[in-house]
């Protein structure tokens, strides 16, 4: 481990321990505020008014503070067939969001003593070749196993993202890799969350979303479905670059399949500064994940997160015309998040502006 990756880890270990616009739509969400306004709200509301179109798909955001929602806000269009605006609480599939939640549910199972991350993975999902038997459960959680993307073998079979596909049908796919990406170290891939939700199921006994769900989501009061292939009427409709509806055929589960509101995800945030289900081996292992030159230079994967140089935490999502993204802050206490339905949202200028405002500009002895 290098020094800089040392230093970051260090560094967590001790926190986890310690207008004409139109405004936002909003429906009444578990938003907390001190006795007089906040004097942050309404330049967030006038973020999302300036930087997105309500009669075009949008975006959804929102601010936790330890584990308090303290603003939300949405503006765009839900289903351009319909008109139905965004609001906050309108669902989104939160697509590779989905994995610190697998990371957390492999780590609680570690801590009850039900398997270890050095366990290779042909203990617990039979029919993968030799190649991909003695990986490490650690190596899946890292993404340091070189395991190709399932994608790409089952475009070659013809499945295309409209074409119906089950869980076994990934698991098929990755057991038809006849060789691992060339090198060492980094390289991300969905189809090692993929396999560590079938180790999920095959430790418990219990299928993946229902385990979630008993003792992540439910303990906790989050209202997140697994649900891949959901369609309910208070879930967005995802658009590609052409502003064409995209519909996702493939019922993967692991690696994405979770559908939620930012104001949930801002809630479970908190997590990472409180340490009841997520505590500090979550970052045992970290390894590079930055480029050098670039701006992610000097960053760390951990269980399901980046962590960045400064020590902040932030994970990426995009699936289909769904894209998604938080972040939450070196010390821990405040959270952002972002949802988007449309591919050429602008997630990361939002999630800068709103960082902005919460946590760069916060008030002295806020």
């Amino acid at each position: 481990m290098t020094t800089r990756i040392a230093v970051v880890l260090c560094a967590l270990l001790l926190a986890a321990c310690a207008s004409p616009s139109p405004a936002p739509t909003s429906t009444p969400v578990a938003v907390v505020t001190s006795a007089a306004p906040d004097e942050r709200i309404a330049p967030s509301d006038a973020l999302l008014a300036r930087m997105f179109d309500p009669a075009q798909p949008g975006c959804s955001a929102a601010v936790g503070v330890h584990g308090a929602v303290v603003w939300a806000g949405a503006v765009g269009t839900a289903d351009l067939s319909t008109g139905a605006p965004l609001t906050t609480a309108t669902r989104f599939d939160i697509a590779s969001l989905t994995k610190q939640f697998t990371a957390t549910a492999i780590l609680m199972l570690q801590r009850e003593g039900a398997l270890s991350l050095g366990d290779p993975i042909g203990n617990y999902v039979p029919g993968l070749p030799s190649t991909v038997r003695s990986i490490t459960l650690d190596a899946l959680m890292h993404h340091t196993s070189r395991i190709p993307d399932y994608w790409i073998k089952l475009e070659d079979w013809g499945y295309g993202f409209t074409t119906p596909a089950t869980q076994a049908d990934a698991v098929r796919a990755i057991a038809a890799v006849s060789r691992l990406d060339k090198g060492s170290g980094y390289l991300y891939s969905n189809s090692n969350y993929i396999l560590l939700a079938e180790v999920i199921t095959a430790v418990t006994g219990v299928p993946y979303a229902q385990y979630l769900d008993d003792t992540i989501f439910t303990p906790l009061g989050l209202e997140i479905a697994i649900d891949p292939v959901l369609q309910a009427p208070d879930i967005a409709v995802g658009y590609d670059d052409a502003l064409e509806p995209t519909r996702n055929a493939w019922a993967f589960y692991g690696a994405f399949g979770s559908f939620t509101t930012p104001t949930e995800l801002a809630r479970w945030g908190d997590q990472y500064r409180d340490g009841g289900l997520v505590q500090n081996d979550f970052v045992a292992g970290a390894v590079d994940s930055g480029k050098p030159g670039e701006a992610t230079e000097g960053r760390v994967y951990a269980a399901g997160m980046n962590i960045n140089p400064d020590g902040s935490l932030r994970h990426d999502g995009r699936l289909g015309g769904f894209i998604s993204a938080i972040k939450i802050s070196p010390d821990r206490e405040t959270t952002v998040v972002v949802m988007c339905n449309a591919h050429l949202a602008d997630r990361a200028g939002l999630v800068d502006a709103l960082w902005k405002i919460w946590v760069d500009d916060k008030p002295a002895g806020d």
